[in-house]
């Protein structure tokens, strides 16, 4: 097989932005598009090889699968011997069981159906997650299981068979990937069958190269890599993937491979030397990243960012040279006795074996919680600390469902003069209002995601649109005609995540007017409740710096007097934050608002503990002991009915 410069600079192409966006660089919002190209890649060498093979006669299963145990395992297991202290130092009992369950996952090859089972792979826990990155390895093996038989069968019985059987295959992936990409979407992200014809989209490349010498074109090189580079700065995490807006990358990358080749400008380019280097420390690079960008994250807790993020991806490109170096290439010495075939098969099979049983005993014996922390206790003591900052969901769970919840776990007496109404920032709330000197009983009325805004939502699929819609328009009349209620509390996020807003009928609100919308929202709420005789306050978030407070306390455990503070300079707060007070700031004059900073920030610091306690659970929620604290410091119910007086 001619060896291509360019497709190793592609490599880089691929490995460059996947690695930026895990480190979260502005600019490359579309970064995890490099695990397409590499698929592409991966389809168009692997089925290159195999062809020859057959057209030769040489064609062999064991034959191949050494070279996948060389190329994949030894590097793999590499990282993974280094992931083990850090873990076992820095991880707390539930990161530790976790971590253990998917070392046997990766070890059977069956990690996409791990993670897929777990939180999806844009949340902030999966950034948490060493081994996350390879449910893309999982999802190549899983084919080469299957290709290889297959390819070889369909040669066998008609050679000419053998594009019609990739074009079938790809036509079938992609619609699927399309269809379940709107249906189950964490699903079809990280299933094989979703993404097989990515990998059948360069193993078709492989068929048309082999039997056609098409002519070099600079202007399909160039629209390749221009379609590359528009889908890495231009697609979000919110942009279908699998799906047909996948064709965007991974057409980009088969348009390199069959016309960017010697003599064209982007041959050129992307055979640049140091360019080259980079793709071919690629695989060791993808593998080194995750667990880097992983356990800095555990523990420093803030996102790696300045010269701390440079440190990051420096030693990954150091670490990656050196098992490329040192690991990666003697296992690729064919000619060596000591890794001959058998040697490869039995080394390989013992390492999955103690992979196994070291991933099995970190989850079977729960994270090992006996554990010394590097602070002097045990994670066991953590433990406690951790189960106190669990969801916030107020008076009960069932007042976080999606419909008008009446019910008496939702209220404190039959008959109560108060109703909280709002997202989960309302039901954070009800533990600090129970646990108050002053002693008023109130109705729970919350569902998460879902503020106090009738007629506006935030959009997160059709089916929760419609139930956000339809609680917020109960509600609404339930407090106007209830006579018991005489006075509302408001609270909420109240500024949409990426200002995604939609008002009823389906329409999406532009973002130059998201800011007047919701002002005018919950103008016209509060109106029309003073209307029917109810007084109407709001309740700010508390104070935010976009970092997970409630892991940053628990760090802080952990490491003891190394870490550093979880409290944060009151002008530090996020945009978010500081637009939401703007919200807030613009109806202040007619409904009253009550605003967290003052309990929480004092000479323009804001703290996130009491009495050793945290008070946050998250970036911005509070926990439930948190909860009862400041409410009974600061007599939240107490000043609600002060405000409410005065607003009558």
């Amino acid at each position: 097989m001619k060896y291509r410069a360019e497709i190793d600079g592609l490599r880089a192409v691929a490995v460059l932005p996947v690695i930026l966006f895990h480190g979260a660089v502005s600019g490359f919002s579309g970064g995890f598009v490099g695990v397409d190209v590499f698929f592409v890649i991966s389809g168009y060498l692997i089925t290159t090889l195999l062809l020859n093979d057959l057209q030769n006669g040489s064609f062999s299963i064991l034959k191949f699968y050494e070279r996948r145990a060389r190329r994949i395992l030894p590097a793999l297991f590499f990282v993974i011997l280094v992931c083990l202290p850090f873990a076992w130092h820095w991880m707390l009992p539930s990161q530790l069981e976790d971590f253990g369950a998917s070392l046997v996952s990766v070890a059977f090859f069956v990690s996409n159906f791990f993670f897929w089972q777990g939180s999806g792979y844009f949340d902030a826990a999966a950034e948490l997650k060493p081994m996350l990155h390879t449910w893309s390895l999982a999802v190549e093996e899983q084919y080469y299981i299957f290709f290889p038989p297959l390819l070889f069968l369909v040669w066998r019985w008609r050679s000419k068979w053998v594009l019609p059987f990739f074009v079938a295959g790809f036509l079938t992936s992609l619609c699927l990937a399309q269809w379940m990409t709107q249906t189950n979407p964490s699903a079809s992200f990280y299933l094989s069958p979703t993404r097989f014809w990515e990998i059948l989209t360069g193993s078709i490349c492989a068929f048309i190269l082999r039997k056609n010498a098409l002519p070099n074109s600079e202007i399909g090189a160039s629209v390749g890599l221009l379609l590359i580079a528009l889908s890495i700065a231009v697609f979000t995490k919110n942009t279908p993937n699998p799906g047909f807006w996948t064709l965007v990358p991974v057409g980009g990358t088969a348009l390199i491979i069959l016309f960017a080749r010697d003599g064209t400008l982007v041959a050129k380019a992307l055979a640049f030397g140091p360019l080259v280097w980079i793709g071919i420390l690629s695989y060791s690079a993808y593998l080194w990243h995750q667990p880097l960008f992983a356990f800095a994250r555990i523990r420093f807790v803030s996102e790696p960012e300045g010269l701390f993020l440079l440190s990051l991806i420096i030693a990954t490109f150091a670490l990656s040279w050196f098992s490329w170096k040192f690991i990666e290439q003697p296992f690729r010495v064919t000619s060596s006795f000591a890794f001959t075939r058998p040697a490869i098969f039995s080394m390989s099979g013992v390492a999955l074996t103690i992979l196994v049983v070291i991933g099995f005993g970190f989850s079977a014996l729960n994270g090992l919680p006996h554990r010394p922390t590097p602070a002097g206790e045990t994670f066991a003591d953590i433990t406690a600390l951790e189960k106190s900052l669990s969801p916030n969901p107020g008076l009960s769970f069932d007042c976080a469902q999606e419909e008008l919840t009446l019910a008496d776990t939702c209220r404190t007496s039959p008959e109560p003069s108060i109703a909280l109404w709002g997202d989960s920032y309302a039901m954070h709330l009800a533990p600090a209002l129970v646990a108050s000197p002053t002693k008023l009983d109130f109705i729970q009325l919350t569902v998460s995601s879902c503020g106090p805004f009738p007629g506006l939502v935030v959009k997160v699929d059709d089916i929760y649109w419609k139930d956000c819609m339809a609680f917020n328009d109960d509600a609404l009349q339930w407090i106007a005609r209830t006579d018991h209620i005489t006075t509302v509390v408001l609270s909420a996020a109240f500024l949409p995540t990426q200002n995604q807003l939609f008002k009823r009928g389906d329409t999406e609100v532009p973002q130059n007017i998201v800011h007047q919308t919701l002002v005018q929202s919950l103008l016209s709420t509060s109106r029309y409740l003073r209307k029917h005789g109810k007084a109407v306050l709001i309740v700010s978030p508390p104070p935010q710096n976009g970092e997970s407070l409630g892991r940053c306390f628990i760090s802080q455990r952990v490491m003891g007097p190394s870490a550093s503070s979880c409290d944060f300079a009151q002008a530090e707060q996020t945009e978010r934050n500081q637009k939401i007070s703007a919200i807030l700031k613009e109806v202040e004059s007619e409904i009253p608002v009550i605003w967290f900073d003052t309990f929480l920030c004092h000479d323009g610091i804001c703290r996130t503990a009491l009495d050793t306690i945290s008070i946050y659970r998250d970036s911005g929620h509070l926990s439930i002991t948190g909860s009862r604290i400041l409410g009974r410091r600061v007599d939240l119910m107490g000043i609600v009915q002060r405000e409410a007086t005065g607003a009558r």
